[in-house]
């Protein structure tokens, strides 16, 4: 049993219990006893958990990304010769800064790149939504850009 583990309790419902009451300790000891094989005090259900939310949150991380990109995008098509002329530079520089991000994301995680087709149509509709309420400027019904053009 571990040293830490309150009296009368089991390692794994002291590691569960711990989950609720101090999550980054809970991640310490769990990672530890991962490392030394010790699975029998691993909160399995709490650590599927977690592994799964990792990966929605790189698939979030990447929706994000390509709105970002989409949207600066739609401003330097739909507002060329109007008074927003200014911040032409600025959209360029996030645009590029954001497929920085989005390639390192893509980078540590290769097999989402083949969910972008899945997830264009959101990250568009979102930035098609924030054009229309930033800007008021409607928005093409469809992307204007491959999944190519967008990532640079």
């Amino acid at each position: 049993m571990n040293p830490s583990t309150p009296k009368g309790r089991s390692s794994s419902t002291h590691v569960t219990a711990l989950y609720d009451q101090d999550f980054y300790r809970w991640t310490l000891e769990t990672a530890a006893a991962l490392r030394s094989g010790r699975l029998a005090e691993v909160d399995l259900e709490h650590a599927a958990e977690e592994i799964e939310d990792m990966g929605k949150r790189d698939m979030r991380a990447v929706v994000s990304r390509l709105q970002r990109i989409l949207e600066h995008k739609l401003k330097l098509e739909l507002t060329e010769g109007q008074v927003f002329e200014f911040n032409e530079r600025k959209w360029r520089h996030t645009i590029v800064q954001q497929q920085i991000q989005l390639a390192q994301i893509l980078e540590d995680s290769p097999s989402l790149k083949a969910r972008l087709p899945q997830l264009l149509p959101k990250a568009y509709s979102l930035a098609a939504r924030a054009l229309e309420n930033g800007y008021d400027i409607p928005a093409p019904a469809k992307c204007l850009w491959t999944i190519e053009q967008i990532l640079g």
